[in-house]
């Protein structure tokens, strides 16, 4: 019997030795020399199994069959919330090649006892078919790909964070369009900013920066404003001075820079 408890990756349980003759597979299919290929089955299951235990994302998708992929919506590629929500978190499986292993018209069955954590044991059914010289995975009644991983709404300062971020990075990098698209339209308003800066009056405006620091779990959120201290390091390279300033966004729909004193005008 093949037992895998995943993570730690060692064998617990009753094992069937494996001749390299084949091995014998119970049920219509008769035994191992009327059914070719049947270690790759095994092999084939199993790694399958592995890779979802241990969260190869790739490596599960690369199991199935293309119609598999199709029919059922399979994520391209597959977040580790993907799996959650289809399969949950597999921690150790068992089938027995002899008894639990059969292959009918082409196709083989696999019966397989999962320990899935939070939902405790249960039986579920594989199915595999040949595909491009690969047993791959037909069907298996232990994912339901039609269930999707909640969605959590990111809380005001994440995006706050995010907006800051964004905005400095833009800076560093002379993103003109994207920075006057960023900015609030009072801050707009003060300024007389009517479009976006030129590459060459942006620079005289903001200057050289290299590398920026600001701490996320310092952001004050308040109503519809928010606001942290950056730290930006400008010059070059054997010449960097570094400069400390509190930056504020304003929600106008999304959160957008209302207070950025690095601008020199």
């Amino acid at each position: 019997m093949i037992f895998r408890r995943l993570g730690l990756m060692f064998a617990v349980g009753i094992f069937v030795a494996i001749s390299t003759a084949g091995i014998l597979l119970a049920g219509c299919g008769g035994d191992a020399s009327d059914q070719p290929g049947s270690q790759a089955i095994i092999e084939s299951a199993r790694g399958f199994l592995d890779a979802c235990g241990e969260s190869e994302l790739d490596e599960v998708r690369s199991f199935f069959t293309q119609d598999y992929l199709e029919a059922n919506g399979v994520p391209d590629p597959i977040n580790k919330e993907d799996l959650l929500a289809a399969m949950g978190t597999l921690a150790s499986y068992q089938f027995d090649p002899v008894t639990d292993v059969s292959v009918q018209g082409g196709r083989a069955i696999v019966t397989v006892s999962l320990d899935i954590a939070d939902k405790g044991e249960k039986t579920e059914t594989m199915i595999l078919k040949p595909e491009n010289g690969t047993w791959k995975i037909e069907s298996f009644t232990a994912m339901d790909w039609s269930s999707k991983p909640p969605v959590t709404q990111p809380s005001g300062d994440v995006e706050a964070e995010e907006a800051i971020r964004d905005f400095v990075i833009a800076c560093i990098d002379g993103e003109t369009g994207y920075i006057f698209t960023h900015l609030s339209s009072d801050y707009k308003k003060k300024h007389h900013l009517e479009k976006a800066w030129t590459t060459a009056e942006f620079s005289g405006i903001f200057g050289t920066a290299r590398s920026y620091n600001f701490n996320p779990q310092e952001i004050d959120l308040s109503g519809n404003r928010a606001g942290v201290d950056v730290s930006i390091e400008f010059g070059t390279r054997g010449n960097l001075e570094s400069e400390t300033a509190r930056v504020e966004v304003v929600r106008e729909g999304k959160w957008l820079i209302d207070i950025f004193p690095f601008f020199i005008y």
